[in-house]
């Protein structure tokens, strides 16, 4: 069992990051509450990822907007459960739009005879018999929807933590998609202000009349760490960590200030936010907070195991040395000597993360991180994150070749920690 509003938000999360780092902009929201699924919460992740990752990938420029939403159906025991996908801005050519409605296995209906060239195709997902919808409208943009009964509930019948008007104040680069987050916070009770400009943002916080609960400042060229840094030093209420509020640093997947750590008292998190993450903001400024019973908190993705972590190195005394590490700090530990063997493990069954060498002979570790990340499009595996483990390169390299996360060797347990603490926040991994 899992929640569908944090299962989507998983699957999105990395495509969202790669859409920022080819400059589009994206809206992102999930409005309904505790939405229980019984169902393999990786075939829905492959299924939902494939799709949200097409949607992308009709666009040159542009924006995403990916929202999804559930409700109880008239049938007892289950839920309907939608996925719209939208992409508005300069499209790619239509032969590689062909070529992405083929891999999704779906139909071209007969074009419009009015003239306006709109473009429909149907279909079904393989994997969940999930409906599925394209529509190209010239003028609009494209529209991809996912639409499946599945069994499971929407808790309408808990109560969910409410802010009851504390002050969330939001600083933001002018280009950074913030509504979302917006709208998020104020379904929960929140009252949000935003800021574009440091200084406004400063002002607010030492005018505070105590209401202020939630923080939050979106990472962007501008707001790096170093912004932090300065707001820590002058910030009227002190980011200790603990106390009534909360600090967020909140960061794209794959982004430079992801594999970075964020100065004392900063909480850095991956956007879009999950709804538990959210849960939990909201929980600890309701006055009633202690009171909200855990059935309402968003059911995080399950784990009957300890997470299981790819290590893929030709070198044997890097992979012994990685997976001791792995096990010392609770991880289960596979190991792959070539980018070949990692593929095929991963189509076996796929981990909960990998840690991939770079400098391997064949496949190199970048060639095995495409192979990987196309395969995820295809929904062939789940989407899970590959980080950097190599002696050579930098951050910047690695992000910029597709990978999500890097550790420089020799590897160093709390470094290792942290990096998989973070990419692996949303599943169950009791760690």
């Amino acid at each position: 069992m899992f929640d569908f509003g944090e299962l989507f938000t998983l699957s999105a999360r990395p495509v969202i990051g790669e859409a920022a780092k080819r400059g589009l902009g994206f809206y992102f929201d999930y409005p309904a509450g505790p939405t229980r699924i019984h169902g393999d919460a990786q075939a829905f992740q492959r299924s939902i990822y494939r799709v949200v990752s097409a949607a992308s990938r009709t666009l040159g420029s542009g924006a995403l907007i990916l929202a999804a939403d559930a409700v109880n159906s008239p049938v007892d025991g289950f839920a309907d459960l939608q996925i719209r996908a939208a992409a508005s801005g300069k499209r790619r050519s239509d032969a590689s739009i062909d070529d992405l409605l083929a891999e999704l296995h779906l139909t071209k209906e007969r074009a419009s005879a009015d003239g306006t060239r709109v473009v429909s195709a149907r279909g079904t997902c393989p994997v969940l018999g999930a409906q599925l919808r394209y529509r190209c409208v010239p003028s609009a943009g494209i529209l991809l929807s996912f639409s499946l009964r599945h069994r499971g509930e929407v808790r309408d019948d808990v109560r969910l933590p409410d802010a009851q008007g504390s002050h969330a104040l939001i600083l933001h680069d002018q280009n950074a998609p913030v509504q979302g987050m917006n709208r998020r916070l104020q379904r929960l009770g929140w009252r949000v202000s935003l800021f574009e400009e440091e200084t406004a943002f400063r002002q607010a916080l030492a005018q505070d009349d105590g209401t202020c609960r939630l923080v939050v400042v979106v990472e962007s060229e501008r707001l790096g760490l170093d912004a932090l840094t300065r707001l820590s030093a002058s910030l009227s209420i002190s980011p200790t960590g603990s106390g009534p509020c909360s600090f967020v640093y909140a960061v794209g997947m794959g982004s430079p200030a992801a594999v970075a750590q964020a100065p004392s008292g900063w909480e850095m998190h991956t956007v879009p936010l999950l709804p538990s993450e959210l849960w939990e903001f909201t929980r600890r400024a309701d006055p009633d907070g202690d009171e909200i019973h855990e059935h309402s908190r968003p059911t995080p993705l399950p784990a009957s195991h300890r997470p299981r972590v790819l290590v893929v190195d030709d070198d044997e005394v890097n992979r012994v040395i990685a997976s001791g590490l792995l096990q010392m700090i609770g991880y289960e530990a596979m190991s792959a000597a070539s980018g070949h063997e990692a593929i095929a493990m991963c189509q076996q069954g796929a981990p909960d993360a990998v840690l991939m060498d770079i400098n391997m002979p064949g496949l190199d570790g970048y060639q095995t991180t495409a192979a990987l990340k196309r395969l995820q499009q295809r929904g062939g595996i789940p989407p899970f994150p590959i980080i950097a483990a190599t002696a050579a390169g930098t951050p910047a390299r690695s992000l910029e070749r597709g990978l999500d996360g890097h550790l420089n060797k020799p590897l160093l347990a709390e470094d290792l920690r942290a990096q998989l603490g973070r990419a692996l926040k949303g599943l169950a991994t009791g760690l």
